[in-house]
């Protein structure tokens, strides 16, 4: 369980003019480190997919500001990374110069692939603040190539767990330490690169913060670090008190616990209490048999950022966790204890948990409210890549976006990342061809995906890849194949995902996003497709020329458009986009559904 947090207040005023100066070279200073790490990593999924995140902290370790290119899960994530790094080396034995490195998922993180390197700040001979930098490794170890193994009873058939540990020392790199953790990794070599880019991030960070204590000096400075989050509580506190009184309650479902093929139920309600709100899971199922288990960081993001993005616009801190209050259970589904397996929780447990937040507080607030938006959906080819020229192992690791969630006035995006996921970026596929084994056939928006409503949800992306040089292995992960997003208030949920190798042929075989070790051979191909968001309202409420529009835009075939919305549209001239809706048809037939309900 977490409470709130004790207050930051200093007691020393600060001017409007110093506080939005530091406010901003925080931010500046977190996009800069992204920059570095952007720039300098090896891995295909930081260098181009952005996944990851480089945030500031006070010096008690908590959250000061996050980059414009940062993925909100791991900036909420780290808000438990910090305070146990600190509990695990201790305060008194951190020097200047060092930098400590911790991935394990039970503390601090969501699985072992997301690593955080944590700088401490020394100016006049005392910890001022922390720097993090969070990214996605492709590979920490484990069973299966990329690490991320659905299939597993417990962490050990996962990944290499690490807890809080100095990897520099003043300055030094430990190269023991180094020399362990290579040994037990797959493409050493990426990593290392990827380590050197986030930890050049941080001296780069660390020069930077050094700069803003030199012009403000350390007491201006530390209270307006204290003032950022005091400002950040007002805030959401306001927000608050504008919902009623109340208790909110929704559950939503993870399609399977693989070891039982069952779904697995996170429940949660949410308790409104003047400015303050209570979170509570421990009504949620108990932990899977397989690695869909969230832990109680990701959990803790997870509320972070849902209410965040449907609360008004308000400073990204600490500050708004002063206000809530998270219950889980140890051992449920949402506070996984080791040794559980934890691999897939960003697709699963995380995003369901999520979900969940954004249909409570829908009813909460409907104004504010939204239907729930795709999960990411994960794929990782593995091999060895037989082109001439190359003749070494690889590890492909690739997302697909969806469609985000319909609101009270606008229907959801089309194929963009998931909101807890929300900096990471499409990889171009020249790039992907190039660097591994594969051709991309198709990349495009899938019609009809969008889940119906006054409000449509977003569109999901289809894709369509074929292995035309040498065998490999697929695995995957993913969710809601069985439960697309839902939506509220009466909209509908967006079209359910899918894998399949070889479609339309007779080797045909359908592949589930809890996919593990799945052999492809030379001529193989996938077809796979993302979900589209949950609408917003009645889908009979959605005025007749907007769907025509979409109709137009292929977003929306005749036929979905009358079983979906009650609108009939008569075919024309698709060529010249000339298409007519049928007013007194249309009328009718809405009637009808109407009073059918």
């Amino acid at each position: 369980m977490t409470e709130s947090q004790p207050p930051a207040h200093s007691g020393l005023s600060v001017d409007p003019v110093t506080y939005e100066l530091v406010r901003n070279t925080l931010l500046a200073i977190s996009n800069e480190m992204a920059l570095v790490v952007a720039k300098s990593a090896y891995s295909t999924a930081i260098n181009e997919g952005l996944d990851f995140a480089n945030a500031t902290y006070d010096g008690q370790g908590r959250l000061l500001s996050q980059g414009e290119y940062d993925l909100p899960a791991f900036v909420g994530i780290t808000m438990l990374a910090i305070p146990e790094v600190v509990r695990a080396i201790g305060r008194e034995t951190m020097a200047d110069g060092d930098i400590y490195m911790i991935n394990d998922p039970y503390v601090a993180s969501t699985h072992c692939n997301d690593i955080h390197f944590v700088k401490p700040i020394f100016f006049e001979d005392e910890i001022v603040a922390f720097l993090s930098s969070t990214a996605h490794w492709s590979d920490i170890g484990g069973v299966v190539p990329g690490t991320l193994n659905l299939s597993a009873k417990t962490h050990y058939e996962e990944g290499l767990r690490i807890p809080a540990v100095t990897i520099v020392k003043q300055g030094e790199l430990q190269e023991d330490l180094l020399r362990l953790i290579l040994a037990n990794v797959r493409e050493a070599w990426e990593r290392v690169g990827d380590l050197n880019a986030q930890t050049a991030a941080l001296r780069t960070g660390e020069q930077r913060m050094h700069a803003l204590f030199r012009k403000h000096g350390k007491a201006k400075t530390l209270a307006t670090f204290a003032e950022m989050q005091d400002h950040a509580e007002r805030m959401v506190r306001v927000a608050l008190r504008e919902i009623p009184n109340g208790v909110y309650a929704s559950t939503d479902l993870i399609d399977q616990d693989l070891s039982t093929g069952e779904p697995v139920a996170i429940r949660l309600k949410i308790t409104i209490e003047d400015d303050h709100a209570i979170f509570d899971l421990t009504e949620s199922d108990d932990a899977a048999g397989s690695g869909i288990n969230g832990t109680l960081a990701a959990t803790t993001s997870s509320i972070y950022n849902s209410t965040a993005a449907l609360l008004p616009p308000m400073p990204m801190n600490s500050g708004i966790m002063r206000a809530i209050e998270i219950r889980a259970r140890p051992g449920s589904i949402c506070y996984a204890q080791p040794p559980v397996a934890i691999s897939g929780t960003a697709a699963t447990s995380l995003e369901c948990t999520f979900a969940a937040v954004v249909k409570a507080l829908s009813q909460a607030w409907p104004e504010r409210g939204c239907g729930v938006s795709s999960t990411i959906h994960n794929t990782c080819y593995s091999g060895v890549d037989g082109r001439a020229g190359f003749g070494a192992p690889f590890i492909e690791y690739v997302w697909s976006v969806g469609g985000m969630g319909g609101t009270q006035k606008k229907d959801g995006a089309n194929v963009v990342g998931s909101p807890y996921a929300a900096s990471i970026t499409n990889i171009p596929v020249e790039l992907q061809e190039r660097r591994y084994p594969l051709l991309w056939n198709r990349y495009q928006i899938m019609q009809d995906s969008g889940g119906p409503g006054r409000s449509r949800g977003g569109l999901a992306l289809t894709q369509h890849c074929s292995f035309p040089y040498q065998p490999g292995l697929l695995n995957s992960f993913g969710n809601r194949e069985r439960f697309g997003p839902p939506g509220v208030f009466g909209g509908g949920a967006g079209k359910t995902a899918g894998l399949v190798l070889n479609m339309g042929t007779e080797n045909e075989q359908q592949m589930s996003s809890f996919s593990t070790q799945v052999p492809v051979d030379v001529g193989d191909t996938l077809t796979l497709w993302s979900n589209g968001g949950g609408g917003y309202g009645d889908p009979l409420q959605r005025p007749a020329e907007r769907i025509l529009e979409d109709v137009k835009d292929d977003y929306l075939s005749v036929a979905a458009a009358r079983e979906q919305y009650g609108v009939v549209i008569h075919e024309r001239d698709r060529r010249q986009l000339w298409f007519e809706v049928d007013e007194a048809a249309t009328a009718a037939l809405r009637r009808e559904r109407s009073a059918a309900r």
